[in-house]
């Protein structure tokens, strides 16, 4: 809605993974904020033959009014292209659609976007086109397709000065922890607030996992398949973990081979890489050769991959998962809430580490906001030793820290080894507003 009331607009590139919902919410703010909606579906091959050569803006009205028998009104009509990479000339016209139809409102979407232009070598008109980016619903958009409107208003209200009751706390843990297993991708949740079943999720999993691999032959060549399609099966088994390319997942498929297939895959959307970084100020620089740290598109596809999510239901009670998601679980979930972060531009992710003889550690994620660097601590549980922030702060002079953690939310001083910094404590189900409160910390 910000964006179809900008009088400086341009057309909105909707970036996103395959099945996150771009299709429908594009077609619920048709619905809510505009008197007509043209959808041109370029998977369609009906629609894709449509467009297959160069046009002008004139020709494209034309082969509108006759096909659909619509007419394109300024500041009336939504135009939505989805699949837009299947049509070359659809993506050159959107420069004209700025520069001769600003009062149309443009968006278009695509699953496969950036891996399809990379195999194409085209790219968009610079300055002529703004992205927005969807995610998996978060912790806080779960709640409120759940319907726990109360409890959702309560944790957006939650301050640093006042304690949140210990019944509060353990009951939005449980719907925490609910939301880990079944992850937040639109379809899982809808059959599972329909049906209250977590058994039935088994067949959507498979179908969005499939697709998934089924996608693979319409970005890559016949040769680079098997690279693809290994990676693709593979990293949700390592969400949460370094890895290196040489070998991977037991592979003898060399290095090369498998950086080209992650960064087709991160292209996608359904991969993110988390690189090493030694710096402790802005800005972050990559280090290249460091193993980067691998996050799957979505929480639920990672537990069904591994094949826990069955046996994970049994343990709905905060301790119980405390245990069962010790480790790279409770990574790849903040990894996946921190990038949903990102709504206008992809968040930049780190995480430190330090390597020097007799002297190793590791800060699992740094947050670049504004002018200032997060370093983030993640711990499955409600304890654990804070060393890697204490090396991290000796060395940065940077004093405020933060946790994520199943423990209530509270900031403390710490001191270790005579380094002293402030440590805030945040609770897993408040990750949605993780920069918020990193920022009343700040001011604290």
């Amino acid at each position: 809605k910000d964006w179809k009331d900008r009088p400086e607009r341009k057309p909105l590139i909707l970036r996103g993974a395959r099945q996150v919902g771009k299709t429908v919410s594009v077609q619920m703010f048709a619905q809510a904020c505009f008197k007509d909606f043209i959808y041109l579906n370029l998977d369609d091959p009906e629609h894709e033959q449509l467009f297959r050569k160069p046009m002008s803006l004139e020709d494209f009205a034309q082969i509108i009014q006759l096909k659909f028998n619509k007419s394109m009104r300024d500041g009336e009509t939504l135009l939505f292209i989805d699949e837009i990479q299947n049509s070359i000339p659809l993506m050159k016209l959107l420069r004209f659609f700025y520069e001769q139809r600003p009062g149309l409102h443009v968006v278009a979407a695509g699953s496969l976007l950036e891996a399809k232009i990379a195999q194409k070598g085209f790219s968009f008109p610079v300055g002529r086109v703004e992205y927005a980016y969807l995610y998996p619903l978060d912790f806080f958009e779960y709640l409120a397709a759940k319907g726990e409107n109360e409890v959702l208003a309560y944790l957006r209200s939650v301050t640093l000065e006042k304690d949140i009751p210990a019944a509060i706390h353990e009951m939005a843990s449980v719907l925490f922890n609910e939301y880990l297993i079944i992850g937040g991708m639109p379809e899982v949740v809808r059959v599972f607030l329909a049906e209250r079943n977590f058994t039935a999720l088994h067949r959507i999993y498979n179908s969005l996992f499939t697709s998934y691999l089924d996608d693979v032959y319409k970005y890559a060549t016949e040769a680079k398949v098997k690279y693809l399609t290994h990676v693709l099966e593979n990293a949700p088994l390592f969400a949460g973990q370094n890895v290196t390319y040489e070998h991977f997942a037991g592979a003898t498929f060399r290095s090369r081979e498998m950086g080209e297939a992650f960064d087709t895959l991160e292209k996608t959307m359904l991969i993110y890489r988390i690189k090493g970084t030694k710096d402790t100020a802005l800005p972050l620089i990559p280090k290249r050769k460091k193993a980067a740290k691998i996050m799957f598109l979505d929480v639920g596809i990672v537990n069904y991959r591994l094949g826990i999510r069955d046996k994970l239901h049994q343990l709905l009670g905060v301790s119980g998962l405390n245990e069962a998601f010790r480790g790279r679980i409770a990574e790849q979930i903040v990894g996946q809430e921190l990038l949903a972060l990102g709504e206008d531009s992809p968040t930049q992710i780190y995480y430190w580490y330090r390597d020097v003889a007799g002297s190793t550690a590791e800060v699992d994620f740094i947050l670049a906001t504004g002018d200032r660097i997060l370093p983030i601590e993640v711990k499955s549980g409600k304890s654990g030793r804070l060393r890697s922030l204490k090396e991290f702060v000796s060395g940065s002079g940077i004093k405020e820290t933060l946790r994520i953690y199943s423990g209530a939310l509270r900031k403390e001083k710490v001191q270790i080894d005579k380094i002293g910094f402030d440590l805030l404590s945040v609770p897993f189900y408040l990750l949605p507003r993780i920069k918020e409160l990193a920022k009343l910390f700040g001011r604290a």
